[in-house]
């Protein structure tokens, strides 16, 4: 027997999965054979209708070719706004490229290493790690001290954080690696880690505040990771339904203008019994460039509103979620 609280985890999985980690391809999948499968039920239970005498020229032959124009603006928008991230003029790029190229040396010179990693979740990885090593010299720096209540919580917490980012390391997603930095706990460890900093730096010896300072970066540094990694993550997913969008709806106006071809003004060149199966499959495919955007945007949506907290202000609707 399935427990409430097994089930609310599984739905909350489920919609984890739509939502934000699940491939995109599926969730469009799911949305198609879903109105797929209801278009052809009520066709044959004649709540549809599809014979020579229905409306179905006048829908496809205007509503539907007018929503797929509709539907290439949009595709033009999200070049526009996807190539708009890329372009620029040598000035902005340097500057681009060298704010992330002293971003990647500090965190270097935090974790010790000679050279960062390229890929965001073993870099992610990385700087988890190093935040796992300075909070445990941290717990050991102020071990037996006067504050050593304070810090205990905040050090326990900070560990644990560390350890779920660490196991992003290898991963060959940066949707996955994101879905490990929403939400508000680098904003509430950096609030603590403040207060902390404030409140016991002139009390703390030299080796704590410093193990202190460190941790504070790298908290800062996982605030930058996440905002970055979310641009790259938006700008990727964007250019994907871009690409998407072309087939989907180059395929779907083949079909909307053949299928409309075949209705004379008394009568339909297809056989009769053929009908419900060719009409079912050509509302599907005009519903593809429809699921495609609505599954993409969902995640689009869903990182942007778990991830809009740059530093410890953190909305409500993010902690929430």
């Amino acid at each position: 027997m399935v427990t409430p609280s097994e089930g609310g985890a599984r739905r909350s999985r489920v919609v984890q999965l739509v939502l934000l980690e699940g491939s995109r391809l599926a969730v469009t999948a799911m949305i198609v054979a879903a109105v797929a499968v209801l278009t052809y039920a009520l066709i044959r239970l004649g709540v549809l209708a599809v014979g020579p005498s229905s409306s179905i020229p006048t829908m496809l032959g205007s509503g539907g070719l007018a929503g797929l124009v509709t539907l290439l603006t949009i595709t033009l928008s999200i070049n526009q706004l996807t190539l708009s991230r890329l372009f620029g003029s040598p000035d902005s790029l340097s500057d681009r490229l060298e704010g992330t190229l002293d971003f990647r040396r500090s965190v270097e010179e935090l974790a010790g290493e000679h050279e960062s990693p390229n890929d965001p979740g073993d870099f992610l990885a990385l700087v988890a790690r190093t935040l796992r090593d300075e909070v445990d010299g941290l717990a050991e720096a102020v071990e037996g001290g006067e504050s050593a209540g304070e810090f205990e919580p905040f050090t326990a917490a900070v560990a644990d954080y560390a350890d779920g980012l660490a196991e992003v390391g290898g991963s060959d997603s940066t949707v996955d690696v994101l879905s490990m930095l929403l939400g508000p706990a680098y904003a509430d460890n950096m609030t603590v880690a403040l207060g902390l900093q404030r409140a016991h730096g002139d009390e703390l010896g030299a080796a704590a505040s410093d193990r202190l300072a460190r941790v504070v970066d790298l908290l800062q540094a996982i605030a930058i990771s996440r905002q970055f990694f979310k641009t790259i993550a938006v700008q990727q997913d964007l250019a994907r339904l871009s690409r998407r969008l072309i087939y989907s709806g180059l395929a779907a106006v083949v079909a909307v203008i053949y299928l409309t071809l075949a209705y004379t003004s008394s009568s339909v060149t297809l056989p009769s019994a053929y009908l419900p199966v060719v009409v079912t499959v050509v509302i599907t495919l005009l519903v593809v460039p429809l699921a495609q955007i609505s599954s993409t945007l969902l995640r689009v949506a869903t990182v942007s509103m778990y991830s809009v907290s740059v530093g410890p202000f953190v909305p409500p609707e993010e902690r929430s979620g």
